[in-house]
């Protein structure tokens, strides 16, 4: 840790870059490079492209989702210009509008389409149908290689003589919602991430982390990390770089939450404890109201790029699951916000996005138990780290007690590897910074 205080963020940003590259001009088979939140990790895969575009080669890089891919071809394209940079996709794919003045990528269904291309950007899922007798490269890059799964990896693995592999090891891992005991018999599992099945075949594979988040304050950071990440990291900026003032936020319980957020950079909206359906309406109707709030009072943000006024595309909703979702935006609409006014999503689709203010339905909030979907620590660590003021968790009372009365009984299977960090003690560690914010809402 003293490491990560020796030297300024920006130094130690660029040291970890040039260490990667190191590996990579070194001729290393494999190279991992492990990002927490904000660590400008696909800012780090268009610059290690660009550079290997000056070497005359030509680079494959591997996303996971056609809206990842899409964002990374179009800011490639801009760093390697005047060179080309191709997206390959499926049949029935329509390219997003290009925006004014931004470097034109060349789209296709086939590689050879794009032979003329110094970067080929596409999804795993799309890669699997390229053919190794036709194409191979010496070097591909993963994108968010701890989303990818291990079965998606062996589709496209003999394409790349070499694999540069970058992702955040705290968000949620590849799942299914099918029954997975059929296949645990197996000596290894599908949904092993990309990047663990890696480290696991190829044990002298350099790991490169990233040692700063540039989206988490001061006050998130050291509580991200030190509840879901083995490697620690620090935040980008200094304490008090970053403000956020709330012009009228209440005397009730929810301004109360909202200026302990505002003035810690956390708040802890709790309701009474009982248990309920996970659609609980009075976690719907106080998230509700909160978003009400914020909205219907002058918000400032201030941080190292300047001032401003928080918006509505800036503030986000995450919870866990679908409905949800649906019941939260049902209710904001009913309050005159518009669906889509405020991002409302589940952890999964918030993975990799960014506001300026959160507010988070716990997981754990009303449950009789503490099942392995719900300690997920990935899920908590996504819903806790979109933000770069502030986050106001939303919970039943219990969570803590919960904890203590379901520790984690989930089977251990032979040749899986156990993840990096333990769900139940990751909530448990969170919840104990979150009894330091806790504001009471009286029952009704």
């Amino acid at each position: 840790m003293t490491g990560l205080r020796t030297e300024s963020p920006g130094a130690a940003h660029a040291a970890a870059a040039e260490r990667t590259w190191s590996y990579l001009t070194g001729g290393a088979r494999t190279v991992v490079v492990d990002s927490p939140p904000g660590a400008g990790k696909s800012t780090l895969v268009r610059q290690l492209t660009a550079r290997l575009v000056d070497t005359g080669v030509q680079v494959p890089v591997i996303t996971q989702t056609n809206d990842q891919a899409d964002d990374l071809a179009a800011a490639i394209a801009a760093a390697v210009a005047p060179a080309r940079v191709g997206r390959l996709h499926a049949g029935g794919y329509v390219p997003p509008t290009a925006d004014a003045g931004a470097a034109p990528v060349a789209y296709a269904t086939k590689a050879a389409e794009l032979s003329g291309c110094a970067v080929l950007v596409a999804t795993a899922a799309k890669w699997a149908f390229v053919d190794a007798a036709d194409q191979h490269f010496g070097l591909g890059i993963v994108d968010e290689a701890y989303q990818m799964s291990s079965a998606a990896l062996v589709r496209v693995a003999e394409l790349f003589d070499r694999l540069l592999l970058v992702g955040d090891p705290g968000q949620l891992s590849p799942f299914t919602v099918a029954d997975e005991h059929v296949l645990r018999s197996y000596a290894t599992w599908p949904l092993d991430t990309a990047a663990g099945t890696i480290l696991r075949n190829h044990p002298d594979t350099p790991v490169v982390p990233l040692p700063v988040s540039w989206r988490l304050p001061p006050s998130a950071a050291s509580l991200v990390s030190d509840s879901f990440y083995t490697r620690a990291f620090r935040a980008g900026t200094e304490p008090g770089q970053r403000s956020l003032r709330i012009a009228a936020p209440g005397t009730d319980a929810y301004g109360e939450v909202l200026a302990t957020a505002a003035d810690t950079g956390w708040g802890l909206l709790e309701l009474p404890e009982a248990y309920l359906p996970r659609t609980d309406p009075a976690a719907v109707a106080a998230i509700a109201t909160l978003v009400t709030r914020l909205l219907g009072t002058e918000v400032s943000t201030v941080d190292e790029s300047g001032s401003g006024t928080l918006t509505a595309e800036q503030l986000a909703v995450g919870v866990t699951h679908r409905d949800q979702r649906a019941f939260v935006t049902a209710a904001l609409a009913e309050r005159g916000i518009a669906p889509g006014t405020v991002t409302v999503d589940t952890a999964n689709r918030l993975q990799g996005r960014q506001y300026e203010l959160v507010v988070a339905w716990h997981p754990l909030s009303g449950r009789r138990d503490a099942s392995a979907f719900h300690l997920e620590a990935g899920r908590l660590c996504v819903l806790a780290s979109r933000h770069r003021h502030a986050c106001v968790v939303v919970s039943r009372a219990g969570v803590a007690d919960q904890l203590a009365a379901y520790p984690a009984d989930e089977p251990v299977w032979l040749g899986a590897d156990p993840p990096q960090v333990d769900g139940w003690s990751a909530n448990l560690t969170f919840q104990s910074h979150l009894d330091t914010v806790r504001v009471p809402l009286p029952a009704t």
